[in-house]
């Protein structure tokens, strides 16, 4: 593969800017085309505006701002912008032959070698390479909107697509800090078709009947599924209203899919009638006389949103069976690119792939035998052989020891430390009752394991935990809610009565129930960029995971209802002042601080730790007489151990004690 160090985007609208600009960052020498200078102008603006925000949040320098622009030409002369272009990106509107005669006149001025890669959401990427000299050198790129945050890319190959093409695209996306999933040209690629299919969806059933309104449907979607916003809600809201562009999408997928694909009822009546959404003060709702149409939690609790996951699950299987794509890039593509909090097969295989079927099932019989409602072979076979999901330990994913959806381990055998890693960096690692029970089986793992002597949970990415999920408070029944906050009641007990040390590597925040599993642990180390809260009481809510009990034991009963109470955060300095923190230590500095003090408990006498943790613990919820007998007792008991012996042999030989835990 050749080097790549020319790139050029023709394009200088917000999204060709920015895609120019994580092409700069990455080092490359970008030239900007545009057709007049006052569109080069605007992008320029663009740029600006971006950089200069980052400067004012301190997470850019104005030196850094130069040097990236330094790399960034603007000009309108095509065959100058193209002539030494190792990759051509194309951003120009999304007009089919708009591209195509930007393409078949670029393919006549550039290197004969150079990938031109067009920008396009759902427009056939093989039609568009019938207008270049070599459709082998063509790619099709999705990036979305906007590529400074959303850092997904879709790459897309049609029928003569190279693999030279391909790698390069790939190459210099990851240069650009994309996450690339692959998908042939097939309509809709992967997000888009599993979005537009489930907005479609939403639309059949609230036409259907089978909710009673808009506002059911959404609610159920938004606070049961955990979908950034209801289907019906975002087509009203995307962009002042996206109804106009979802019925034009729908009415490609029924010309090139089959006619069950096309628009819904209502959507289609919505369309013919001008009703886009909030831009034109109608759409699935009424947003005239400035009404916010606010989705009410509990509005959604006889709807079951397992109407409109069923549908895209057995549509995302589709795209595997056809050999589109792969399951992790369909998982990827819809935590990146549609920001679902969890993928599309593990919110399947935690519903159960038997209920999802039977759902289908349902749909088919009940509409007609619609050919969208057939379910795929593949999740009939998964079913037929019992392969359900977490409830069977395999589904579309495996279950077993050491696999993990939202947990990692690190166990480093020769610190003796295991890492456990709370990886939901997309929701503030915020835990759901999956999670949950995956931090209770990695316990289990890490307990069993002898070679790790203490162990330190942390957050990836910025945060510590966000706390808990909505799910179990949008059912409208009091029974999941009272489940939910036990489950963590009884893993975070465990954590307090677990036989190995426990650190809490507090690395960024930690709110609510994030706090809770922080206050269940033995020692708190706190990252200075770090702060605790409890937000519940600004929800309506109350802590449910142990703050009630455990803060005010540790921290004192005044100080604990003012944290609660008021819902302001603690940063490090007072919770080292308070003893809500242990330690506290400067980003820099805080992964040396947790090492340090791990290592120490790592090298404890591991029996004596164990019956410590016990009678700290159990000694607190006893009166303190019986306390001092249970004091007794361990005492007791410890002195025969093996341990004992070594840890009094090696202070009089002034050496290190090597504890067996015998």
């Amino acid at each position: 593969m050749k080097e790549i160090k020319n790139v050029t985007v023709l394009g200088a609208g917000s999204m060709g800017a920015l895609i120019a600009a994580l092409a700069a960052e990455a080092g490359y020498k970008v030239k900007v085309r545009d057709i007049e200078e006052k569109f080069l102008d605007r992008g320029r603006e663009t740029l600006n505006s971006v950089y200069d925000r980052r400067i004012s949040q301190k997470r850019m320098t104005e030196a850094d701002k130069k040097a990236i622009l330094s790399r960034m030409t603007f000009l309108v002369d095509l065959k100058e912008a193209v002539r030494d272009a190792d990759i051509i990106i194309e951003a120009v509107p999304e007009i089919m032959d708009l591209k195509k005669s930007v393409l078949k006149e670029v393919t006549a001025l550039c290197p004969d070698d150079c990938i031109f890669a067009t920008n396009t959401s759902s427009l056939s990427i093989a039609e568009i390479a019938t207008a270049a000299k070599k459709p082998g050198n063509v790619v099709g790129t999705h990036y979305f909107n906007p590529p400074s945050r959303m850092t997904l890319l879709e790459i897309i190959k049609h029928p003569r697509t190279s693999k030279t093409a391909i790698d390069i695209a790939e190459k210099v996306a990851i240069a650009m800090g994309r996450a690339v999933v692959h998908v042939t040209d097939v309509p809709g690629f992967i997000a888009n078709r599993i979005f537009c299919n489930m907005s479609n969806e939403a639309d059949w059933a609230l036409y259907q009947g089978e909710a009673k309104d808009a506002f059911q449907i959404d609610s159920a979607i938004k606070y049961k599924l955990g979908l950034p916003m209801g289907m019906l809600e975002l087509q009203d809201t995307l962009g002042g209203g996206s109804i106009d562009t979802q019925y034009h999408v729908m009415e490609y997928f029924g010309e090139t899919m089959g006619k069950s694909y096309g628009p819904a009822p209502i959507l289609t009546k919505c369309f013919q009638a001008g009703d886009y959404g909030r831009k034109t003060g109608k759409g699935y709702y009424d947003w005239s006389k400035g009404k916010t149409n606010e989705i009410p939690m509990n509005a959604g609790a006889d709807f079951d949103p397992i109407r409109v996951l069923a549908t895209a699950v057995n549509e995302g299987v589709k795209l595997i069976e056809m050999g589109a794509t792969t399951m992790e890039e369909i998982d990827t593509a819809v935590l990146l690119g549609l920001n679902y909090p969890r993928g599309l097969f593990r919110m399947a295989d935690s519903v159960g792939l038997d209920n999802v079927v039977n759902e289908i099932d349902r749909l088919y019989k009940k509409y007609k035998k619609e050919p969208r409602y057939k379910v795929c072979a593949t999740l009939t076979k998964l079913v037929k052989q019992g392969k359900l999901g977490r409830k069977t330990g395999e589904g579309f994913y495996s279950y077993g020891p050491g696999e993990y959806e939202f947990i990692k381990l690190d166990i480093n055998k020769e610190t003796r430390v295991g890492r456990l890693i709370l990886n939901r960096p997309n929701r503030a690692n915020a835990f759901n009752t999956d999670m949950m029970m995956e931090i209770n089986k990695a316990l289990d793992e890490l307990e069993k394991d002898d070679s790790v002597r203490c162990v330190v949970i942390t957050g990836a990415g910025a945060n510590f935990c966000g706390g808990a999920d909505f799910a179990a408070f949008a059912t409208g029944r009091v029974e999941p809610s009272i489940d939910f906050s036990e489950a963590p009641h009884d893993v975070f007990t465990r954590i307090e009565t677990y036989p190995k040390p426990v650190i809490a590597a507090v690395n960024g925040p930690a709110m609510g129930g994030g706090v809770e599993l922080a206050l269940a642990c033995d020692i708190r180390i706190m990252s200075t960029r770090a702060q605790m809260r409890f937000t519940e009481l600004t929800l309506g809510i109350v802590p449910g995971a142990g703050a009630t009990q455990r803060l005010g034991r540790l921290i004192g009963w005044a100080r604990a209802k003012e944290m609660i109470l008021l819902t302001e955060p603690v940063l490090a300095d007072k919770a080292l002042e308070w003893g809500l923190a242990s330690y506290i230590a400067e980003p820099k500095d805080f992964t040396k601080l947790v090492d340090e003090k791990a290592a120490i408990l790592a090298a404890g006498p591991p029996l004596a730790q164990r019956l410590t943790k016990g009678l700290l613990y159990y000694g607190a919820q006893a009166d303190q007489r019986s306390a001092l007998y249970l004091e007794a007792m361990v005492s007791g008991n410890i002195a025969m151990t093996e341990d004992l012996n070594e840890g009094i042999v090696a202070m009089y030989g002034r050496r290190k004690p090597k504890f067996t835990g015998k």
